[in-house]
This record gives structure tokens, sequence and C-alpha cells, in this order.
């Protein structure tokens, strides 16, 4: 999860716009008290994450003014609460396997060094049964990458539970709808993450799902690129459709209108501007191990 899922700003109210810095800047404050250094780590996606199950369980999230070392000033965060901690915990728990597949696959000392700064030691609102899924399924991630699969359902698919566990928090209603549009924001980034990424791999002798289940035989790789679009296209458009339907089925307690901008807007921004070739996400994605790519880094309300 790594910087698709992001609000289209230009069509956000002031207000929204806001409240969605407030819980960017609350996550960062949450994942730096857990490992501060990890604060580099931090994405849109976990920010929209801690935002979406915020506002389906919590009636009301307070807000207050703390210093940010980054603009040297006071700003706007959300308070504590379970959801922002628990985002946390997976944003810091995903940056760590991530460091730790590079090691594995390169021997590199920094990903090591990483791996060893980049983790939490106890983990309070993530069960020891749901890490260890989330573990399994990226592990099969890797086997599959590894074997240079070219069933890019399968292993979009694959990454997919691994939302979809990160996702789903209760055994309730909404979190079978949760867990579900989890399961297609997966397959979404990672099918878009493959395209986005695929003339880099095509000259780096890079794997990529798509150079094998397309066929690539070392034609030009914009013409080869172009020559997919439309099936990739097919898929991406699919998984939002999925995600709509769900999505329109939570019960939504707050910041509905923001939620939607983020799903109906920004989703469908951010696949046009992959698809067109003018999008540069904020790191790739694929087995979490690409090389080259950096981090990017209350008074009661109703947000």
């Amino acid at each position: 999860m790594f910087g698709y899922v992001t609000p289209l700003k230009s069509e956000l109210r002031v207000r929204e716009y806001d409240v969605f810095k407030a819980y960017y800047c609350g996550l960062c404050r949450e994942i730096g008290e857990k490992s501060y250094i990890s604060k580099i780590t931090l994405t849109y996606d976990m920010t929209f994450l801690a935002l979406l199950l915020s506002s389906v369980y919590l009636d009301r999230v307070g807000t207050q003014k703390s210093f940010c070392p980054f603009k040297m000033s006071k700003v706007e965060m959300v308070s504590k609460n379970p959801f922002l901690e628990y985002a946390a915990e997976m944003n810091i728990l995903l940056s760590n396997r991530k460091l730790l597949d590079d090691y594995n696959d390169d021997r590199s000392l920094a990903a090591l060094i990483g791996s060893k700064i980049i983790k939490l030691n106890k983990y309070k609102t993530t069960s020891k049964e749901k890490i260890e899924r989330i573990e399994d399924y990226l592990k099969e991630i890797n086997r599959l990458e590894k074997s240079k699969c070219d069933n890019i359902d399968e292993i979009g698919g694959c990454f997919g539970e691994v939302t979809s566990e990160i996702f789903a928090v209760y055994d309730d209603d909404n979190a079978k709808l949760l867990k579900f549009i989890g399961l297609n924001i997966g397959k979404w980034v990672y099918t878009l993450d493959a395209y986005d990424d695929l003339i880099d791999d095509i000259n780096g002798n890079s794997y990529n799902p798509l150079i094998y289940r397309f066929q690539y035989n070392n034609e030009g790789p914009n013409e080869f690129k172009t020559k997919i679009k439309d099936n990739i296209k097919f898929v991406l458009i699919k998984c939002l459709d999925e995600i709509s339907k769900a999505f329109e089925l939570l019960d939504i307690k707050k910041n509905k209108g923001l939620i939607e901008n983020i799903i109906y807007l920004g989703m469908e921004r951010k696949t046009s501007s992959v698809l067109e070739g003018s999008c540069s996400n904020e790191k790739s994605i694929r087995s979490f191990r690409n090389k080259g790519r950096c981090f990017p880094r209350g008074s009661e309300t109703g947000i």
C-alpha cells in the first residue's frame, strides 16, 4: 500500500481537506510514538485506512494542536483512537517486512539495518494470528514472483488477501464489507503498480507479471504497454466497481463525502493517470522489494 489511495484535492471542500490532513498528521504522530524513525514510512493508504475505520466505528473523533518537527509549527491532528493506532502498526509491519524481503533477496546491508530500526517489538491492537496470516500471504507473493508467475489475477489476488486482512478488524457485518473492499483495493493497487512500472521493469530486466502474462517479445516497451492498456483498464475498472458497490452498503457515521471523493474521484483519477503514463507513485509495492525506491513520507469535533 503505497501511495495510490488519495483524494482528489481539487474536488474537496476546505473542511474535508483539513480532515484528511488531520488524519495524516495524526497517523504520523502515532507512528512516531511507536518508532520515531518509522515516520519516514508513512503512506496515504494507511491514512485512508485510519479514516475509513474511524468513520465506520466511531461516532466522534477529537482533534488537537500538536507541534510538527517537519513544519516547525503546531498543526491540527486527529486525537488518539484505536484505529489510528492500528493503522500505525500496519504501516510499520508492512515496511519492516519489505525491508526483510529486500535483505533475503539481495543480502542488502542497508535493508538489514533498516529492518532492525523500523519495527515493533509489541503490537497493542493487532493479534498474533492476524500478523501470521498477513506474513503467510506475503510469503506466497514472494514465491509467486520468484517463480515468475504469469497470472496477474492470482498474484494480485494474493496481495488483495493481505489488504483484506488489514481492512477487517472485527467479525461483524461491516467487517465483511471492509474485507471485500480491502481485497479489491489490493488487487487494484497491485495491477496498477505493475502497469505503472512496466517500462522500467522491461528495461531493468526485473520481474513484472504483465511481461509474462502478455508475452513480451522484445518489442518496444512503450508499444507493448500501449498494446495491453485496454486489458489492464478492464481489470482496474472492475476492481473500482466492486469497491464502490461494497462501500454503498457500509454504515458510515461521518466523513462520507471525503471517503466518496477518495473512492470515486481520487482512485479513478489515479487509474487514468497511470494508464496515460502521467502518474508517479510514492513507491513500488510488488513483492515489497523493488529497488531504488524511497519511502514517502483536541477538542471534540465530528470528524
